[in-house]
């Protein structure tokens, strides 16, 4: 699964509105581009300011660049096309088992959400009946709380964008293709979630995931390239209720969503194994399993945690706490995650080490990465355009990042069972504090020649 960004050394992405150099009023991203995320599948020029810390800033802004210059291509995009081309051939992806599959997973979720509507009705029903023939007092229970979850979601998700013009009216003319390939994400999201949830035998070989991700990395781009007026600051702008997202984060986001994509193959087994049959194949899985970090990363810009909030006035004071608190925690989780959800699994799978059981917390894990990396930005646009309050939405995205702790009881044995990869994770862990890249590659030489050497028991 892709890796988590890591405080250190990296850091996320999303769209926005902004005015321009010219003065002119640009919108941001309609429905989403591509977000910070949890994972399982990692010098400038400016006048100074005060900042909402009171401390001055000067190095917040990039040089500006030429609409000329922005309209370039980056090194960052041929290295995505080429890896996912790559992965694709390589995995046996470009078939037409894959597109059964996918009608298959698509099948299976509409027929299990039939099932759960024709289920609600008659438990609706019942509760006419005499109660000695009623269900049980909690099986009406678990439903409230469930259809209260799922509309909850659909709300923030569909019902509120809808009636802020994300998909119709006069703000859904421009960038058409951005905006509907997003509520395209979003239904074939929910109908992966559908099928984890209520057919998993099914989703275990299912494409959908690999879809869905593939279709994040399309909205990354399509965001980068369409919205070239959005500053290009040191401060990512989303960790902010009223700062403007910056474009390098939303390049720098790219580089997670492409994880995701590469997770979402290899955690596929067949997918998996057809990939290590070609040499190719084995290059793409080395590159992303060891060397993502190294090799992939330095193409992608970087905002860092420290830079958060150093917008001026990017922070109202109401709010400025609020987000403090809630960058410190999205700090923590992704060191976590870089390590134990990103390169931890990734290691179980490259040595083939997980259970019945601890696949399904993986697939779950990833499933959720694969959507936090993209709807973080879409929740970012709802606060951007006041269509939720700014607490809220980075409140769902907290809890977004933080939903793995579900997962906790099929975590202890994923990493209790496996002590020493364990320490070797949390030796990386030790390593990223150095703040030093070639400490980093180290221990990323280290570690392949290590899962390499079959004489040790992992």
């Amino acid at each position: 699964m892709a890796a988590a960004k890591d405080p250190s050394i990296e850091e996320e992405a999303q769209p926005v509105t902004t005015k321009a150099s010219n003065g002119k009023k640009v919108e941001e991203s309609s429905t989403f581009s591509t977000a910070a995320v949890t994972t399982p599948s990692q010098t400038t020029t400016g006048a100074e300011v005060e900042t909402n810390n009171g401390k001055s800033a000067t190095n917040m802004k990039a040089p500006s660049k030429s609409m000329a210059e922005r309209k370039r291509v980056p090194l960052s995009f041929y290295m995505t096309v080429v890896s996912i081309l790559g992965l694709q051939i390589c995995s046996g992806f470009l078939s037409l088992s894959t597109a059964e599959s996918v009608y298959q997973s698509i099948s299976s979720a509409v027929r299990q959400i039939k099932q759960l509507l024709d289920y609600t009705n008659s438990l609706t029903q019942s509760m006419a009946l005499p109660s000695e023939e009623r269900p049980p007092v909690s099986e009406y229970l678990v439903a409230a709380f469930t259809s209260t979850c799922l509309v909850s979601v659909l709300y923030v998700l569909f019902i509120a964008p809808f009636m802020g013009g994300f998909w119709t009216g006069a703000r859904s003319t421009r960038h058409v293709m951005h905006r509907y390939m997003g509520l395209l994400y979003l239904v074939q999201y929910g109908l992966a979630w559908t099928e984890f949830a209520r057919d998993y035998e099914q989703s275990k070989a299912s494409i959908l995931p690999a879809c869905v991700a593939l279709n994040g990395i399309i909205q990354a781009w399509s965001a980068f390239f369409s919205f070239k007026v959005l500053p290009e600051l040191n401060d990512a702008g989303y960790y902010s209720d009223k700062a403007v997202l910056s474009r390098n984060f939303v390049h720098e986001n790219a580089f997670f969503t492409l994880m995701s994509v590469f997770g979402s193959m290899y955690y596929n087994t067949a997918l998996r194994h057809t990939l290590r049959t070609t040499l190719p194949g084995r290059i793409l899985e080395c590159l992303y399993i060891f060397w993502p970090y190294v090799l992939v990363r330095p193409l992608f810009p970087i905002t860092r945690f420290s830079d958060t909030g150093t917008t001026h006035k990017g922070r109202s004071a109401q709010n400025k706490r609020f987000y403090e608190i809630g960058t410190y925690m999205v700090k923590i989780f992704f060191l976590y995650a870089k390590y134990f959800l990103g390169f931890y699994a990734n290691f179980l799978i490259f040595l083939e080490l997980p259970t019945e059981d601890d696949w399904k917390l993986l697939r779950g894990t990833l499933l959720l990465n694969i959507g936090t990396v993209s709807i973080a930005m879409f929740l970012h646009t709802l606060r951007f355009k006041k269509i939720l309050p700014p607490r809220l939405t980075f409140g769902i995205y907290l809890l977004q990042i933080y939903a793995t702790i579900v997962g906790i009881p099929y975590a202890k044995h994923v990493f209790t069972s496996h002590p020493k990869l364990l320490a070797l994770c949390f030796s990386g862990l030790l390593c990223n504090m150095t703040r030093s890249r070639k400490v980093h590659a180290v221990w990323c030489f280290v570690t392949m020649c290590l899962l390499n050497y079959k004489e040790i028991e992992w």
